[in-house]
């Protein structure tokens, strides 16, 4: 306003003295003064302009130094430089369980009721020079703080995925849908045959509309719930397709698997009444002399509005040396979901998984039945044998990202050399996922 009030008083000047010359008589010294005056206004213009120059060149400076800063995301924990090159997130998660187990006065294993974080864990993800991404996460659970994914992966091609360290093997839809998402709060039975985060390399391809093809080799040993094994190398693949059927979609898969062994080895399976509280109930016993395994199955699941279906079903044989039988187990499950309120469950098909629904105040039903053999003729621990399961579950998704969970549980075991066991299970858990 003061910048803006001298020019109008100097071309006030100008006008005067233009004026005077043109024909008005002054007297010389007054005409002198108005010539010093308007060089004063005139030098304090320059003045100005050049105190505003600087002051602009300044500003541009630092807008130059604000650029070269990261982006922050206002709506997730995440940044990015600003040429898009690089990224970082954080992401995680916080599961608090409680259960009430009723064993029917089990000699077996007994088990009561409790509290625990079923899980609770941080991630950092992004990418680096632009083709590269890498994910960082860590998980404590039991009072055991352990390292479920680290890895890094880049685009070979088009639709072509290539990635090396620690990650999930490629088998079994409910084993690679994350547990953010998950309809029940511990997976299927069937989950014994699924083996969990381990080193490897692997590849992706994907047309990102209708099917895809994942594969990988893998090395050392897994532990994922209920299985335990001592494999020494194993090459696993899954192959999908997703066609959309009228409003809805259908996923059809086959997973497969071979796993070699060590020469000193031995391996069992161990499964949970699909409860994590639970003590491991069902078990083949140590299986000596392992040479290889194969592990087979199908997964098929199909989504119609707020109403989905998903089964699995897992087949496998593990083949001996010394002259021994080999041994033989399968399991699967089928379950169906039903969002009252609505809503539908999120599938990809980049990744063949189901993700994060988008559901906020809504509500969801579910029922599984699921089934476990591990009652091979070869085997002689007392507590092999087969077990049937019935969940019934009920969501509350306050958002997306928090929601309340329950389940009933019953669980049937029929020992084939000890008494048999029923199991009445009900647990809850708190969710937060970011």
């Amino acid at each position: 306003m003061k910048f803006l009030k001298k020019c109008i008083l100097t071309m006030a000047a100008v006008a005067t003295l233009t004026l005077g010359a043109s024909g008005a008589t002054f007297a010389d010294d007054n005409v002198n003064a108005r010539i010093a005056a308007l060089e004063s206004a005139l030098k304090e213009l320059r003045a100005e302009v050049v105190a505003r120059d600087a002051k602009i060149a300044a500003m541009e400076v630092k807008t130059a130094e604000i650029d070269k800063m990261p982006v922050f995301s206002d709506t997730k924990l995440e940044m990015e430089s600003r040429d898009g090159k690089f990224a970082m997130g954080i992401s995680g998660r916080i599961q608090a369980d409680a259960y009430a187990i009723d064993d029917d006065a089990s000699t077996v294993n007994p088990m009561g009721n409790g509290m625990e974080f079923r899980r609770v864990r941080l991630a950092v993800a992004g990418k680096m020079f632009g083709d590269w991404r890498y994910k960082l996460e860590a998980d404590y659970a039991g009072n055991v703080v352990s390292i479920t994914d680290a890895y890094i992966e880049t685009d070979l091609a088009k639709g072509l995925t290539f990635r090396a360290g620690h990650f999930k093997e490629f088998y079994g839809l409910e084993n690679l849908s994350s547990d953010n998402y998950s309809t029940f709060m511990e997976a299927s039975l069937a989950s014994i045959y699924t083996p969990s985060q381990v080193m490897g390399v692997g590849a992706t391809y994907t047309d990102g509309k209708l099917f895809g093809v994942q594969g990988g080799f893998f090395t050392p040993g897994v532990a994922n719930g209920g299985v335990g094994e001592s494999s020494d190398w194993s090459t696993t693949g899954r192959a999908y397709i997703a066609p959309e059927i009228g409003s809805g979609l259908v996923h059809i898969g086959l997973n497969g698997s071979y796993r070699g062994f060590e020469s000193s080895a031995t391996t069992k399976f161990e499964q949970r009444p699909e409860a994590h509280a639970a003590e491991k109930v069902l078990r083949t016993g140590n299986i000596s002399s392992p040479v290889n395994e194969v592990r087979f199955g199908p997964e098929l699941a199909a989504v119609f509005g707020p109403v989905s279906v998903q089964g699995e079903y897992s087949w496998s044989e593990i083949t001996r040396a010394n002259g021994l039988a080999s041994v033989s187990t399968e399991g699967g499950y089928a379950e169906a979901s039903w969002f009252v309120t609505g809503e539908s469950r999120n599938y990809g098909v980049k990744s063949g998984t189901f993700g994060r629904p988008k559901a906020t105040n809504a509500i969801q039903l579910a029922a599984r039945f699921s089934h476990l053999d591990l009652d091979d003729p070869a085997l002689t621990d007392a507590r092999r044998g087969t077990e049937n399961n019935v969940t019934l579950g009920a969501n509350y998704y306050f958002n997306p990202n928090v929601r309340l969970m329950l389940n009933y549980i019953r669980a049937d075991v029929d020992y084939t050399a000890a008494k048999d066991e029923t199991y009445n299970i009900v647990q809850s858990r708190l969710q937060l996922d970011w």
